[in-house]
C-alpha cells in the first residue's frame, strides 16, 4: 500500500473541493477529490475517524504552494522541488503533461542556483537525504546548471540539461533505494539493470511524450566515456551534455553516503576529479567541476593556519581560497558570533580537512547559510 499522510485541521477548508481523493486508515476511498466538506460537524466527524491522502500527491501539492510563495525561503523550495519530482518520476504522466513539468522543475532548479549556489553545494554534504534517488537527480542539476553557466551555455541548452539530469535515473528509483542500504556485493540481475538504465530511461521519457532528442541524448549517454568503457553502449563519442551530467554524477555520488561506506569528503572527491576522472583531456568537464566548486566546497569542515576551525561558506577568489565561518576558536571554543576568514591571507589559509562524521562540531545548516528571508523579484 503507498505511503498515506493523515490530514490535519490546518489542511482542510470548508466549502473548498478536496484537492486529492480522502482515504481511510486502510486505504479505502472516503471522498471523491473535488468534493466539498460543508459543515463543521461533518469535518469534525471524519477528522476523528481519520482522514488520509496519498503522501506523494499530498507533498506534490504543497510543493506548488511553495513555488507560488511571495518570500523565497532556499530550504523550503529544495523541498518543495524535491517533493513534485518525487511525484512526477512515481507518476510518470502520460496525457502531455509530462514535458512541462519537469521544465517547470528545471526553471525552479536555475531560480535556487542562481539565488544560493553556496548554499546549494554545502546541502550536498550536510543535510539528511531522506529520499536519495530524488535528492541526487536535484543534486545533479544543481551542479550541471553552475557547471553549464561556467562553460558558457545559453539558457534553452541549461533547461535541456537540467531537464535530463532530474529524470536520468527514472529507470531506476527503487534501485537506487534499495542499493543505498544494500552491504552485499551486487547480484547479476541488479548489475544488468544498472547497465541498462540510461536505455531504459530515454524509453519511459518518450512514453511519457519527451520527443526533445537532446534531453534524451544526454539521459542516454550520462554513463559514456571518451575511452568507451561506459555503458550502456560504449561508444567513444558521446556528447557534451552526457559527458558534464556524468561529471555531476560522479561527483555527488561520492559526496553521498552509502550504509556499506562513509561519504568521500568533498575535497578528496574533487582531487579525484581531477586526478582520476580528468585524465582524458578531450572531456574538458570534470576539471571545469573542481574549478566551480573548488577544492574545498561550501561545507567542507578545515583547520586554518591560526588554528581556528570552521566550515567552508563560499566558494572565494580561486579554487583553493574559500571564504570560511570560524566555529571553533584557536583554543577550540565554540563561536557563538562565528566570524568569516578569507582564506587568501596566509595567516588564514587552509591546513587541513576535517572529517565531519570524526569531529564533535556542529554545524547549523539553517543559521549559517539561509540568514534573512528573501523577497521574490516581482
Amino acid at each position: 500500500m503507498a505511503e498515506l499522510h493523515r490530514l490535519q485541521p490546518d489542511q482542510l477548508k470548508l466549502h473548498a473541493a478536496l484537492p486529492w481523493d480522502v482515504l481511510d486508515i486502510n486505504g479505502m476511498l472516503l471522498l471523491g477529490k473535488g468534493y466539498v466538506v460543508k459543515t463543521d460537524e461533518q469535518l469534525a466527524e471524519l477528522l476523528e475517524r481519520g482522514m488520509y491522502v496519498d503522501a506523494v500527491e499530498f507533498r506534490a501539492l504543497e510543493s506548488v504552494q511553495v513555488f507560488r510563495q511571495t518570500v523565497y525561503d532556499p530550504l523550503r523550495l529544495m523541498e518543495a522541488i524535491q517533493a513534485r519530482l518525487a511525484w512526477l518520476l512515481e507518476a510518470r504522466p502520460r496525457d502531455g503533461s509530462f514535458t512541462g513539468e519537469v521544465q517547470a522543475l528545471a526553471t525552479q532548479v536555475r531560480i535556487f542556483t542562481e539565488r544560493s549556489p553556496d548554499l546549494a553545494i554545502a546541502a550536498m554534504q550536510l543535510l539528511e537525504q531522506r529520499n536519495y534517488p530524488i535528492a541526487h537527480s536535484f543534486h545533479v542539476a544543481v551542479l550541471a546548471e553552475l557547471l553549464a553557466c561556467r562553460a558558457g551555455w545559453d539558457a534553452a541548452r541549461r533547461e535541456m540539461l537540467s531537464c535530463a539530469a532530474l529524470t536520468m535515473n527514472v529507470a531506476m528509483i527503487d534501485l537506487q533505494l534499495s542499493l543505498r542500504n544494500q552491504r552485499d556485493a551486487l547480484s547479476p540481475e541488479q548489475r544488468a539493470a544498472i547497465d541498462d538504465h540510461p536505455a531504459a530511461a530515454a524509453r519511459i521519457l518518450m512514453q511519457c511524450g519527451v520527443v526533445d532528442n537532446e534531453w534524451l541524448r544526454a539521459v542516454l549517454e550520462h554513463h559514456e566515456t571518451l575511452e568507451g568503457n561506459g555503458y550502456p553502449r560504449h561508444i567513444r563519442n558521446p556528447g557534451e551534455a552526457g559527458l558534464l551530467l556524468r561529471a555531476c554524477d560522479v561527483f555527488s555520488a561520492k559526496i553521498s553516503p552509502r550504509a556499506y561506506r562513509k561519504p568521500v569528503n568533498a575535497s578528496e572527491a574533487t582531487r579525484f576529479m581531477f586526478v582520476k576522472l580528468g585524465q582524458n583531456k578531450a572531456d574538458p568537464f570534470p576539471a571545469m567541476l573542481v574549478k566551480e566548486v573548488g577544492i574545498y566546497p561550501p561545507g567542507t569542515l578545515v583547520k586554518l593556519a591560526n588554528d581556528e576551525t570552521g566550515v567552508v561558506f563560499k566558494r572565494g577568489a580561486t579554487a583553493k581560497t574559500p571564504v570560511v565561518k570560524v566555529l571553533l576558536s584557536a583554543k577550540g571554543l565554540p563561536q557563538i558570533e562565528s566570524a568569516l576568514r578569507d582564506t587568501a591571507d596566509a595567516a588564514c589559509a587552509v591546513v587541513a580537512v576535517v572529517s565531519l562524521d570524526k569531529s564533535l562540531i556542529a554545524v547549523d545548516f539553517e543559521q549559517i547559510w539561509c540568514g534573512k528571508r528573501q523577497l521574490v523579484a516581482a
